[in-house]
């Protein structure tokens, strides 16, 4: 008896194995992605800027590695600059290119300059992994950006600053599919992993989340059809969840996010998808030790 839909998932014939160097960027669970990855003792580094809700943030992002790496040329300086650094109301250094969790607190000792050092070298060092990684897995949440008044500098987090500061735009379909394309013709060579996150955005409303994903779903469709280098590829991730796993007893206590369980069943199905068995006795082994080196039951 089949008592669930299951989301087909072709085999792809390139699997990762641990030769692979992987950088995921994106939203809450492309560090959820990210963390199995390095979990399973995978060479990955995840959200060097911190969590990345929106597709302009991922693409600005990538651009200033990029830059920073030497892959393209810009007229603007890619480091950051003290005049990128503030502080946000709880006292903690940022940028706005910058998710909370990589700020630095005032309470602490630290000041203005030490946040910058701290953010140019996680630059640079996130722009030497991304010029030697062969696959970005790219997971997108939303459909929204929120931008600066009177600019057209968007953000990747507003950081507790007051909500008159930001303009909260969609972003069109087609306008996202240019920048993957873009993504994709700045890394031709690399293989890139697209998805659209599960979690729920409920502060948009449920018709709202439902438009939202439904957007990147068409961006990135149409992104992959109309690609020319072959790099982009699709992992449905949002499908297994919505189709797979329906039930409320997926998700955790917030009701928005997938749960512990559902994440691991996630990976089990990029694992069966995406990665070489060859990779399956030493993943076991890996999780082993992780497990022993974090005192988790076996």
């Amino acid at each position: 008896m089949k008592i669930i839909t299951t989301v087909d998932i072709p085999s792809c014939e390139k699997k990762i194995d641990y030769s692979s160097k992987i950088l995921t960027l994106g939203s809450c669970f492309a560090d959820n992605m990210g963390e199995m990855m390095k979990m399973y003792g995978f060479d990955c580094k995840v959200n060097p800027f911190g969590t990345l809700y929106n597709v302009c943030s991922v693409y600005n992002s990538l651009l200033r590695m990029a830059a920073v790496s030497g892959v393209v040329r810009s007229a603007d300086n890619p480091l950051f600059t003290k005049a990128d650094v503030f502080l946000r109301p709880d006292g903690k250094f940022v940028t706005w290119a910058h998710h909370s969790r990589c700020g630095i607190k005032e309470a602490d000792g630290f000041t203005a300059d030490d946040f910058l050092k701290k953010a140019n070298r996680e630059l640079e060092e996130a722009a030497e992994f991304l010029y030697k990684a062969d696959i970005l897995i790219i997971t997108l949440g939303t459909s929204f950006v929120f931008k600066l008044k009177n600019t057209d500098c968007g953000v990747s987090n507003c950081h507790k600053m007051p909500a008159n500061e930001f303009v909260r735009e969609f972003v069109p379909a087609q306008e996202q599919s240019s920048l993957i394309s873009r993504i994709a013709e700045l890394f031709p060579k690399k293989r890139i992993i697209l998805n659209v996150s599960p979690i729920r955005h409920l502060a948009d409303g449920a018709h709202g989340n439902k438009v939202s994903k439904a957007t990147l779903l068409v961006a990135i469709d149409n992104a992959i059809k109309n690609d020319s280098t072959g790099a982009l590829e699709y992992f449905p991730s949002y499908e297994i969840m919505m189709d797979e796993l329906r039930d409320y007893r997926w998700y955790a206590e917030d009701m928005t996010h997938p749960s512990e369980l559902a994440q691991k069943y996630i990976f089990e199905r990029f694992t069966e998808s995406l990665i070489s068995p060859s990779c399956y006795s030493k993943m076991a082994e890996e999780l082993k030790r992780f497990k022993a080196l974090n005192h988790q039951p076996k």
